[in-house]
């Protein structure tokens, strides 16, 4: 989208200060509605690959902390090389093009103040066994005399916030740094516990620690997601270096040089899955999107696990096309001096509205996406397809696309009420093609 960015110039008229207040007042007015977000990091190669592509989705979300962690793999983490300083010295040297693309964008010095540093300390893991970690696993580790950390401190202050947005925070590598942040809440400030990991939704690539046990059995009252699907999809085997080396490391500005190569982005998932996309997949993990599609474990009340939808990996595989077309544009904005010079996505409008649509078996439902448009100017092309493996409704619906962006359908003869779930995808053609999305629930009644 244009970006919408203050500008303060000296004797300029008081009509346009006032326009200047109302384009800010708006940015805040959009940013409070955006996930907010803590990921815990272990800076192992694939987590500094993901956060390169981070940085650069940062204009979708309310960033609230990174914090440094380690994990079974990364016994000692990595805060002391500062590698995250030194990926955000580079965003900042590309952060007055992307502001131009979109306005939203943090400053870098915001960013670099929600840097903190949480739980390294090896010996709150040293007798797991690698691969032993899943959900239903005994305990072995609890917090309860671990230290405090500003990053569990962090933690601890966000969830406590009266900011009811959900938290969405992420472990792309250990999160015992969260285990000792519940533990805090639930004995020190008992009165808001409930409330507070109410708004958390975790989301942890593996269990790198023993913190997913502890969680799952200490706090069942927080969401927790459980990714093993990334290691088909975002792992080394699934990438292609040439296609990163011509659309990421090089020509594209010094953050895209950041990003390593040869060590895959494991941890992509955890933050693809707290974008606010349009496939609304924050309601209900059951749902998919980007980051994958997760099914409640059969033991353990608000956890969920992978579902392969076909095979092992399909639930994030799906979407990967789009998703890197994504990354690609946006490096693109970090070398485009005008918004004229890169491409952007399309921007969807379905009359109604885009809440859930409710119909009786045998009648017919019309949506209408034909106001959708391109900031760009470019050609659009609509596609509204069944996710059927999310809906309840066990069929494939016959869907009768009009050439004008309407699409119809007969509602299906039910026992009991049933949902599909429809995705109107709407590509543009400039380069990279750029695809929207939005999720439409139908409600079929008997």
């Amino acid at each position: 989208m244009k970006a919408c960015r203050r500008s303060v110039v000296i004797g300029v008229a008081a009509c346009l200060l006032v326009q200047s207040v109302d384009v800010a007042e708006a940015g805040r007015a959009v940013q409070d509605k955006r996930p907010r977000v803590i990921v815990m990091t272990d800076g192992e190669c694939d987590d500094r690959a993901s956060m390169v592509r981070f940085l650069l989705n940062t204009c979708h979300v309310d960033l609230e902390a990174i914090v440094q962690t380690n994990s079974r793999f990364q016994k000692n983490g990595h805060s002391a090389e500062r590698w995250i300083e030194d990926q955000i010295d580079a965003y900042e040297k590309v952060y007055p093009n992307l502001i131009k693309h979109d306005g939203l964008y943090p400053h870098p010095d915001t960013v670099r103040a929600r840097i903190v540093v949480g739980d390294e300390d090896y010996e709150h893991m040293r007798t797991i066994k690698t691969w032993d970690q899943k959900p239903g696993h005994k305990v072995e580790y609890f917090p309860d005399d671990w230290p405090d950390t500003p990053g569990s401190d962090r933690i601890v202050d966000v969830l406590l916030s009266d900011d009811p947005r959900p938290v969405h925070i992420q472990a792309w590598g250990g999160a015992n740094t969260l285990s000792r942040a519940l533990f805090v809440l639930k004995n020190r400030h008992p009165q808001d516990y409930e409330r507070a990991i109410a708004k958390a939704r975790f989301y942890t690539i593996w269990y790198q620690d023993d913190a997913g046990n502890y969680i799952e059995r200490h706090h069942p009252g927080l969401m927790l997601i459980w990714c093993d699907g990334f290691s088909t999809t975002w792992t080394v085997g699934a990438h292609d270096r040439a296609f990163f080396e011509r659309n990421v490391t090089n020509g594209h500005g010094p953050l895209g040089a950041k990003m390593p190569l040869g060590c895959g982005e494991g941890d992509t998932p955890a933050q693809l899955w707290a974008l606010d996309n349009g496939l609304r997949n924050h309601e209900d993990p059951t749902f998919g999107g980007w980051g994958g599609r997760f099914v409640p474990h059969p033991d353990l009340p608000n956890v969920y696990v992978d579902i392969h939808d076909g095979d092992h990996g399909q639930a994030i595989r799906r979407w990967m096309v789009q998703v890197n077309h994504d990354f690609i544009a946006k490096l693109d904005w970090c070398v485009a001096e005008r918004f004229e010079d890169a491409n952007h996505k399309p921007v969807i409008h379905i009359r109604g509205g885009v809440g859930d649509r409710t119909v009786r078996a045998g009648k017919t439902l019309t949506l209408d996406a034909r106001k959708t448009k391109d900031p760009d100017g470019d050609r659009v092309r609509l596609r509204w397809w069944q996710y059927r493996e999310a809906g309840t409704l066990d069929e494939t619906v016959a869907l009768n696309e009009l050439p004008d962006g309407r699409v119809q359908l007969v509602a299906p003869q039910v026992d009991r009420p049933a949902t599909l779930h429809l995705i109107l995808e709407v590509q543009d053609d400039g380069t990279p093609t750029l695809t929207a999305f939005q999720r439409i629930i139908v409600h079929v009644l008997p």
